[in-house]
C-alpha cells in the first residue's frame, strides 16, 4: 500500500446514512451525547454556584478530562487487540452507572464539590477507555471506501449534540434543576448500549503482538514520530484543546460576571457554540472535500483566535453570541480535519493506539488549559485571560504561516480514501474477556 497526497474528491459524506448499522448508531449517539453536554454545562454551573470561584471550575474541568488522559496508552491497546464493540459495552455501562451515581447524591443533598470532582473523576475514567474504542470503532460500520464520509459526519453528530445538550441543559437548569439533567443524561447511555446490541460491525485486523501495554504504546510512538501525517496534528490539537476549547470551561463565570445573565441564557451562550459547530459541520460534509486539509486547519485557526478575542473583550451578550457562533464554526473546521487526517493515515493495526495518543493531546490540553486559565482569571481577570489565549492561537497561526510545509503532510493520506486498499475483513477477534 503506497502514501501519497490525493487531490480534494467531490463527494457528498452524507451517503453513508445509507448503511443501516452507521444510521442506528449515529442516532442513538446522538441523543446519549446531547445528554452528555446536558452533564457537562450542569456540573461547571452548579460547581460555579456552591463556590462562585474560577478555581473550581478549573478543578472540574482538570478532574474532567485528566483521568481519561492517563488511561489513554492502556485505552489504545485494548482498542488494537479486542473487539470494540465489547470495549464499549462495558464503557457506556459504567459510564451509566457513574452518572446514575452523580444523580442520585445530587437529589438526596449528599453533594459537595469534593464529591462531585471525585465523581467526574470516575466518569473520566470510563469516558478515556471508551473514546479510544467509539473513534477506532466507526470505520468498521461502513465499507473501506466510506472511511472518511464517515468520520466527517460521525463529527456532524458530536457537534450537533453539542448544540442540543446546551440549549437543554440551560432550559433543564432554569425549569427543573440539575437534577432533571443528571437523571435524563443517565437515562440516555441505555440509547447506545441497545444500539450496539443490534448493530453488526464488519471484523478488523488486530494487533496479535501481545507485548505489555508499555511496550504497546511504545511502538505506536514509533509508529507515529516516523509519520508526519500523524505526528502534525497531534501537536495541532494540543494547541487548539490548551488556548481555546479550555476557555469555554470559563464560560458559566463569564456569563455572570461580564454579561450578568442567568441559567437559560448561559445555556444559549453555549448553544451558540454547537449552532455554529453545525454550520461549520454542514459545510464540512457538503464541501469540505474540495480544500485541502492544511487549508482548512490554518484557516480554523485563525478564526477561532479571532473569535475568542472578540468574546473576550466585550460585555455586550449579543457579541459574545456572536464570538461563541465563530468559534464553534471553526472548532469544527479545526477537528474535522486533524481527525480525518489521522484516521486516513493510519493502518488497522494500529488505529486503536494512534487515535488514543490523538486523544491524549486533546485530553491534556483542555483541563492544563482550563486549570492554567482559571488561576490566570483569577489573577487577572477573565476578559483578560481569554484575550490572552486568543492571541496565542492567532500568533501560532502566523509561525504555522511561514513554516506552512509542515502543515502539507495532513494533506497524506493511505490509498484508502480512494476506495484501492486492500480488503482489511477477518475472522472474528479476540473477546476482551480474556485480557488477565
Amino acid at each position: 500500500m503506497s502514501d501519497s497526497v490525493k487531490k480534494p474528491i467531490s463527494r457528498n459524506s452524507l451517503r453513508v446514512f445509507r448503511n443501516r448499522d452507521f444510521s442506528i448508531f449515529w442516532t442513538a449517539a446522538l441523543v446519549s451525547n446531547s445528554g452528555s453536554w446536558m452533564q457537562s454545562i450542569a456540573v461547571p454551573f452548579v460547581l460555579y454556584q456552591l463556590t462562585q470561584s474560577t478555581t473550581w471550575l478549573g478543578l472540574g474541568a482538570f478532574m474532567a478530562f485528566f483521568p481519561a488522559l492517563c488511561v489513554g496508552p492502556l485505552a489504545g491497546s485494548l482498542s488494537d487487540r479486542y473487539d470494540r464493540k465489547v470495549i464499549l459495552l462495558w464503557s457506556q455501562s459504567v459510564m451509566m452507572v457513574v452518572a446514575f451515581s452523580l444523580w442520585w447524591i445530587w437529589i438526596s443533598g449528599w453533594a459537595s464539590p469534593g464529591v462531585i470532582l471525585v465523581i467526574l473523576g470516575f466518569s473520566s475514567i470510563a469516558s478515556g477507555i471508551n473514546i479510544a474504542a467509539w473513534q477506532s470503532f466507526i470505520p468498521q460500520l461502513v465499507a473501506p471506501t466510506d472511511m472518511l464520509p464517515a468520520v466527517r459526519v460521525n463529527s456532524m453528530q458530536f457537534v450537533a449534540s453539542r448544540a442540543f445538550g446546551p440549549a437543554l441543559a440551560g432550559w433543564i437548569l432554569a425549569e427543573y434543576g440539575a437534577g432533571t439533567a443528571f437523571f435524563l443524561n443517565a437515562c440516555s447511555f441505555v440509547l447506545v448500549i441497545v444500539a450496539l446490541l443490534i448493530i453488526r460491525p464488519r471484523s478488523v485486523v488486530r494487533d496479535r503482538d501481545f507485548g505489555t501495554v508499555r511496550e504497546h504504546f511504545r511502538e505506536a510512538l514509533r509508529y507515529i514520530k516516523a509519520r508526519p501525517a500523524l505526528s502534525v496534528p497531534i501537536m495541532l490539537i494540543v494547541v487548539i484543546s490548551f488556548f481555546g476549547s479550555s476557555v469555554i470551561q470559563l464560560v458559566p463565570a463569564l456569563s455572570e460576571e461580564a454579561f450578568g445573565v442567568g441559567k437559560t441564557q448561559y445555556g444559549l451562550l453555549i448553544a451558540t457554540f454547537g449552532i455554529g459547530a453545525i454550520l461549520g459541520s454542514i459545510f464540512v460534509a457538503l464541501r469540505a472535500d474540495h480544500y485541502l486539509r492544511s487549508r482548512v486547519a490554518l484557516v480554523g485557526v485563525f478564526i477561532y483566535g479571532t473569535g475568542e478575542i472578540l468574546l473576550g473583550a466585550t460585555n455586550i451578550y449579543g457579541v459574545g453570541l456572536i464570538g461563541m457562533l465563530v468559534m464553534g464554526w471553526a472548532y469544527v473546521l479545526l477537528a474535522t480535519a486533524l481527525n480525518t487526517s489521522i484516521q486516513s493515515r493510519v493502518d488497522e493495526v494500529h488505529r486503536g493506539r494512534v487515535i488514543a495518543i490523538y486523544l491524549m493531546g486533546l485530553l491534556a490540553g483542555v483541563p492544563l488549559g482550563a486549570l492554567a486559565e482559571g488561576l490566570l482569571a483569577s489573577w487577572i481577570g477573565l476578559a483578560p485571560t481569554m484575550v490572552l489565549a486568543g492571541l496565542a492561537l492567532l500568533v501560532w497561526g502566523v509561525v504555522a504561516i511561514f513554516r506552512f510545509d509542515s502543515l502539507r503532510s495532513l494533506d497524506e493520506s493511505l490509498e484508502i480514501e480512494t476506495g484501492t486498499a486492500p480488503d482489511l475483513i477477518v475472522g472474528t477477534p479476540p473477546s476482551i474477556a480474556s485480557l488477565d
